[in-house]
């Protein structure tokens, strides 16, 4: 595995580390020598949304979509980069952070996502408040590295989304779709792992942004 404090920089998976680095000096200078002792701070990573979506439909009535923080389990909902060895060895990459939690950082991809496709749906957080159509609901079943269960070898991304287009204010589901992908990284290492889930992730919110809007489109009353 490659030396994770000193990935690649590219225009996908974006590095933050200053702010952690003063971060932490701040802290040294404001205890007593020898009261703490802090190693390198991981490498931040973030991922963002494709900026074209293939195939969306840019016609149609308009309607409104508030886009809900998927669920996960403890184990996935963390700010962490996910790995797993066989069926249920669970593990992290040291020294590799996302900057979100998982959920929250899927929350901002896919409202980023469905902007970006420029169609006749609008789109919000549903912290903000909006009086939408529909709901998107999710939830992230799986979303880390699948190491071989012996031996050595470079993983593939594992990414695993439960969805329900659901009617506002009655709270009616009128579609609901599972997405899996797999995407294997090049090599091991964290950038190309990060490149990996990277490429998943984008894969997953163009395939759902076409289904949900052309789902909501559908399931549309007459007005």
């Amino acid at each position: 595995m490659t030396d994770a404090t000193a990935p690649q920089i590219n225009r996908r998976a974006v590095l933050r580390t200053g702010m952690l680095a003063a971060t932490a000096a701040l802290v040294l200078s404001a205890c007593s020598p020898g009261s703490l002792l802090l190693g390198d701070p991981p490498q931040l990573y973030r991922l963002t949304a494709p900026e074209q979506i293939p195939g969306v439909a840019t016609g149609g009535p308009d309607w409104q979509l508030s886009v809900e923080r998927p669920t996960a389990s403890a184990a996935l909902d963390t700010s962490r980069v996910v790995l797993q060895r066989g069926r249920s060895e669970i593990g992290y990459f040291a020294k590799a952070n996302w900057t979100d939690r998982t959920t929250g950082m899927m929350q901002s991809l896919m409202v980023d996502a469905f902007l970006n496709a420029r169609s006749h749906v609008s789109v919000a957080p549903a912290s903000v408040g909006l009086r939408p159509d529909f709901t998107l609901q999710s939830e992230l079943l799986n979303y880390q590295a699948q190491y071989p269960a012996e031996g050595a070898g470079a993983p593939v991304i594992r990414l695993e989304v439960n969805t329900r287009l659901v009617t506002m204010p009655d709270r009616r589901i009128v579609a609901q779709k599972r997405f899996e992908i797999r995407q294997p990284a090049v090599t091991d290492g964290v950038q190309p792992v990060i490149n990996a889930f990277d490429a998943a992730t984008d894969r997953f919110l163009q395939e759902l942004v076409v289904w949900a809007i052309d789902a909501g489109t559908a399931a549309l009353p007459p007005r």
